[in-house]
């Protein structure tokens, strides 16, 4: 990580960064001070201490890991561009796919070990799943292989990409499936298969044609 005047709270002066190179003393006592001239009054001697003799007393070394120990990560972007619902009623615990069109819209690429998961709603039987790396600006398309509930009904479910601490990234995904026993699907595919009769039915005469 490089060291800038944005990190920790506050600025650190450009000018202390500076003297890194002319910070050659190896009197332990006053690397400890320099590193807390540095990162101001909250880094404790004991702190700077410990993180100095990690770095083998090298100051600058000793500060990059502090910061990239303390400051939070920075958490990856992700927008929903598309869904592909399921369009028709399916059998009670009847396999069937969800998939989605993300996009990365942040300024860091995914890793490799961020995944999809269920995160509320009915439970539709999915298992996490490892989205694979995504640089910026680039779009692609995640399915989940998911099971249908076994008492008709409609359904929904929601996703949420997640971080591998499990922190919430981006927009929230869902998918929504109806599910209907087989004897009634099977009676709406008859339905559908009859044959179109036009009403032959001639409507009664009106007084003028009596005439």
């Amino acid at each position: 990580m490089d060291v800038d005047g944005s990190a920790i709270s506050g600025e650190i002066d450009q000018n202390l960064l500076l003297q890194f190179s002319c910070m050659n003393t190896t009197d332990r006592d006053e690397l400890i001070n320099q590193m807390q001239r540095l990162l101001g009054p909250s880094l404790s001697y004991n702190t700077a201490s410990f993180f100095l003799d990690m770095s083998n007393w090298n100051l600058q070394a000793a500060i990059c890991c502090y910061l990239d120990y303390s400051l939070p990560p920075k958490l990856l972007s992700m927008s929903l561009k598309a869904a592909q619902t399921q369009e028709s009623a399916v059998s009670p615990g009847t396999c069937f796919e969800q998939s989605w069109s993300i996009a990365n819209t942040g300024t860091e690429s995914w890793p490799g070990w961020y995944r999809l998961i269920q995160a509320g709603g009915d439970p539709l039987g999915a298992n996490p799943f490892y989205v694979p790396p995504l640089l910026p600006g680039h779009t692609t398309t995640v399915t989940l292989k998911l099971v249908a509930p076994s008492t008709p009904g409609t359904y929904r479910g929601y996703f949420h990409f997640v971080s591998d601490k499990d922190e919430q990234i981006g927009d929230p995904l869902w998918a929504e499936i109806k599910v209907e026993s087989e004897e009634t699907m099977a009676l709406a595919e008859q339905f559908a298969a009859l044959p179109i009769v036009e009403d032959q039915t001639q409507p009664p005469p009106s007084d003028d044609q009596m005439c």
